[in-house]
């Protein structure tokens, strides 16, 4: 029992500042609200055609105790990928539940006015969902996966353990991540857990809820005496026909802050969460599977005492209310004695479950039964209750204060609905309740001075997204009642997650606004430049704002008839391995005769693209990277290509690579014998004017710097020097690579001046690149160093290979090295790589200063010390470097840590937006 407040602790009481669901028949938690409203019911009847689709057999359709009934969800098959930065590939083999939760993760937080960078500590999320369905009914059934049960892309995919921590990583959010699963209670206990790690301090804010959709979605059921599905189709809680449930599919997500929090940001609340608890039944029940009243009952009284709120004031409890005729009466005993032993419920409180609207949601039942709960808090109403005509006797309702409303009930200002409740019990005896006070009255700020002008900032990921943004607030402007245009461009300032693609304006009135957005869309040029300051314009109140506009696909794997058998492949052999188990699926690692035609390869290449990335009809001239290509499908690809034509290829040489066209030319070259000499040094951007030549980092490619220079502007041409492919030739000290790096750009720009950079290991060799070419008397005119430690870091004890190779789990996760096999990085040497320059690095120490400026790039967040420790770094402040120059140390600080600033979206735009401007002095000057 572990109940999150207490009577004296009323400081942590958390409000629910933001919300976000997909329900069946309901798009938005705003439908589903109306929906309850309404009393409209969602479970529908499936036609034969439908369960046929669904893979029925016509047997089983036509059979009598068929019921051809169920709550499904619309557009389950729909995401938009190139939003969350995910490949065609990996977004038909995601789970859509996993792809729906996180749609509804962003979501939730811009109701909440949430934006993920935004200070005060980082944001948690705790995070539910049911056993992957589509995996075994879609993905294992399909020609193209029948064989990869185990592979690594499919677990990534699919696997629970990865719901919470791709939202964590997809939207940048810092705080604990974990998947909760205690079956039908799993989303509550997730949010109790979300409070608890609130109260404790550990987070700002916290993502927590469930998702559930079965596939097929529309197959219906076999009913079963005795089982807890319906005899008819329809869930009929509390009533004397009641029969079972009925399976529904839906996720929910709430927004928690600690309510304190809340008011002195002006956040909307929906309702207050008091207090939770959770516990479980022990042995104390007849089986397993069966409800445990006396644990029921201690779960309620334990999150009463910890809410600190009257019990007399609760006057609605969402019940877990799965319609049974024995489970309601159980249930409804333990609420009852729980309340009246704590002095309450309210007189004639009102109970009632959802469950009769959209079906049993499974792990999305707990959450969104709070999400009613807090809507009839922050609306002051009770739905009815459907599918309730006569009471089960068995609830003995006359001698118990609790009422069955229905019709909605309105309360008023004099008869006010002071406090709610909400049950959930999962199968196995877990057994989560809350309760939940109205919002309290949000205080309208001092209004600002008349002619104000307040900053307005809109952001998406290109043009199109953006004008679509600015028609939906133009629409709201229109409303009888728009929103105050302080508390608008508050939200979009402080509330909106910066994206690439930006226009910003300054409005006083409801008529600036309108004439700023009516020009955005008139095609008047965008202003990208942001406010210098933060908000500066005194208190606001958060407000509903439209949503990002996703621009949804179907991603889906259709199963294949006659490839039915789930297969498991153990996780240690080859086939786990990335490289084939994406690309190899279709028997693409099979080797190439030498004899095979030249027209082959092409095909062979593009054949081997569709299926790293997922999609068909790739063209010749098609780019890898505008495709939703990356460093790690690079990586498989690369390592694939090898394979299949027996040809030398590293990383390196595979960026610059970007059409079928020019990696079938590639591949014709090297097989024949024509490729060009290597000379060490990759194009990475043509250019006019003194090339920068760039050192890769100590994994010793520079896929990194391609993905930079696709977000900068043009400018001088950017050479990348290649780590030595040989270990054999890899020189044994950091001013011997240098020394030969030296050599290597001396051939091709044989005199100065000398442009260097390099990221992180890389900025540390360009650093000794530069005394060299000095001492030899060449000028240096620029110097960048992208995140590069300072030589004190590295005076410590050197790691032996035992150690290293224990230490690569720890660098493997901060360096969030996702999708990809470790087992492959190795035997691709890059844990070799990485270990010799990080030896080097050890040994290395400047033996003067740098004649000159030094431009550093640095990475806003401190990385983690557990990485540091586990390599023996000692972490010193990076403007340390200013002691080993003789000019000015100019720092520009960019968003993430060492590894993240990196990410796809707005944090490699900003770094490569960064890099662009710290080269454009020279560039002009060339």
């Amino acid at each position: 029992m572990t109940p999150t407040t207490t009577p004296d602790a009323m400081g942590n009481a958390v409000a629910i500042v933001g919300m976000a669901g997909r329900f069946p028949g309901a798009a938005t938690t705003d439908e589903l609200w109306q929906g309850l409203l309404d009393g409209v019911e969602s479970v529908r009847t499936f036609s034969a055609e439908e369960m046929a689709e669904a893979g029925v057999s016509p047997e089983r359709i036509a059979s009598p105790g068929r019921v051809p009934r169920g709550a499904d969800l619309a557009d389950a098959d729909l995401f938009d990928a190139g939003f969350f930065g995910v490949t065609q590939r990996d977004a038909r083999l995601m789970d859509p539940q996993q792809r729906v939760f996180l749609t509804c993760a962003w979501q939730a937080l811009e109701d909440a006015g949430l934006a993920a960078h935004a200070p005060g500590g980082p944001v948690g999320v705790f995070a539910s969902t049911s056993m992957s369905t589509y995996l075994l009914a879609n993905v294992l059934r399909s020609a193209e996966y029948a064989d990869a049960a185990l592979t690594y892309p499919v677990l990534l995919g699919n696997d629970k353990d990865f719901l919470a921590t791709r939202v964590s990583y997809k939207l940048d959010l810092r705080g604990p991540s974990m998947t909760v699963q205690s079956a039908c209670s799993s989303s509550l206990t997730a949010v109790h857990l979300a409070c608890q790690a609130l109260a404790r301090g550990e987070v700002r804010a916290a993502l927590a809820g469930g998702v559930s959709i079965t596939f097929p979605q529309t197959s219906g059921y076999e009913y079963q005496e005795g089982g807890i599905l319906s005899r008819d189709g329809h869930c009929r809680v509390f009533d004397a026909a009641s029969a079972g449930t009925i399976k529904g599919n839906g996720c929910g997500v709430v927004v928690l802050k600690r309510l304190d929090d809340a008011l002195a940001d002006g956040d909307r609340v929906y309702a207050v969460i008091r207090g939770t608890a959770v516990n479980n039944d022990g042995s104390d029940k007849i089986g397993f599977t069966a409800p445990g009243p006396q644990g029921q009952r201690a779960v309620v009284k334990a999150a009463v005492e910890a809410s600190g709120v009257p019990a007399a004031h609760v006057g609605y409890v969402e019940t877990h209310g799965t319609g049974t005729v024995v489970g309601d009466p159980l249930e409804l005993q333990a609420l009852s004695a729980a309340y009246q032993e704590a002095g309450g419920p309210a007189p004639d409180c009102a109970i009632g479950s959802l469950k009769a609207n959209v079906g049993h949601l499974d792990a999305a039942a707990g959450v969104t039964g709070l999400i009613k709960a807090a809507l009839a808090l922050f609306h002051q109403k009770v739905p009815r209750q459907i599918n309730y005509d006569t009471p089960n006797p068995h609830l003995r309702l006359a001698d118990r204060p609790y009422t069955v409303p229905t019709e909605t009930v309105e309360h008023t200002p004099a008869a006010p609905l002071r406090a709610a409740a909400v049950s959930s019990f999962g199968l196995g005896g877990t057994n989560a309740h809350a309760v939940l006070a109205a919002p309290p009255v949000r205080p309208e700020p001092p209004a600002g001075r008349p002619g104000t002008p307040y900053p307005v900032v809109l952001s998406a990921r290109d043009a199109e997204a953006l004008a679509e943004q600015a028609r939906a607030l133009r629409a709201l402007l229109d409303q009888p009642e728009p929103p105050a245009v302080r508390d608008l461009a508050y939200t979009l300032f402080t509330g909106r997650t910066l994206l690439p693609v930006r226009h910003v304006f300054t409005a006083a009135t409801h008529d600036e606004l309108r004439a700023g957005l009516d020009a955005l869309l008139a095609g008047a040029p965008a202003n990208s430049a942001l406010p210098e300051a933060g908000w500066a314009h005194g208190p606001a109140l958060k407000t509903s704002l439209p949503g990002y506009p996703f621009r949804q696909e179907r991603h889906w794997i259709e199963p294949t008839p006659g490839a039915g058998t789930v297969a498991a492949t153990p996780a240690d052999t080859p086939a786990a391995g990335a490289a084939q188990t994406s690309i190899g699926a279709a028997g693409a690692t099979a080797a190439v005769a030498p004899d095979t035609a030249d027209d082959d390869v092409l095909e062979r290449v593009i054949e081997l693209l569709e299926q790293g990335l997922g999609m068909d009809q790739i063209a010749p001239d098609d780019d890898f990277y505008e495709l939703g290509g990356d460093s790690l499908l690079a990586v498989e690809m690369v390592t694939a290509l090898r394979s299949i034509f027996e040809i030398e290829l590293d990383v390196d040489e595979f960026a610059r690579l970007r059409t079928p066209d020019e990696m079938a030319a590639q591949i014709r070259a090297a097989r024949s014998g024509t490729a060009a000499e290597r000379s060490g040094i990759t194009p990475v951007r043509d250019g006019e004017g003194t090339p920068v030549y760039l050192v890769p980092p100590a994994g010793g490619t520079n896929f990194l710097y391609f993905r930079l220079a696709d977000q900068m502007a043009p400018g001088a041409p950017l050479r990348a020097l290649s780590f030595p492919s040989d270990p054999a030739l890899r020189p044994g000290t950091l001013r011997d690579l240098a020394a030969l790096y030296v050599e290597w750009i001396r051939r091709e720009q044989p005199q100065g001046p000398y442009r260097l950079g390099g990221y992180s290991f890389g900025g540390n060799v360009v650093f000794e690149m530069a005394l060299q070419l000095q001492r030899s008397g060449e000028t240096v005119e620029q110097l960048v160093m992208l995140d590069a430690h300072v030589p004190e870091t590295y005076v410590a004890g050197h790691l032996d290979e035992e150690e290293f190779q224990a230490v690569f789990p720890v660098l493997f996760e901060a360096a969030a090295v996702r999708g990809v096999d470790p087992k492959m990085l190795r035997e691709q040497g890059f844990l070799d790589v990485w270990q010799h320059n990080h030896d080097l690095l050890k040994g290395y120490y400047p033996d003067r200063r740098f004649a000159g400026d030094l431009v550093l790039l640095q990475a806003e967040e401190p990385e983690g010390d557990a990485l540091l420790d586990a390599l023996r770094m000692n972490p010193r402040d990076k403007s340390v470097w200013g002691a080993h120059i003789t000019g000015h140390l100019l720092v520009d600080k960019v968003p993430g840590d060492h590894f993240s600033m990196f990410d796809e979206g707005d944090r490699i735009a900003r770094l490569g937006a960064a890099l662009g401007a710290a080269l454009a002095p020279c560039d002009q000057e060339g």
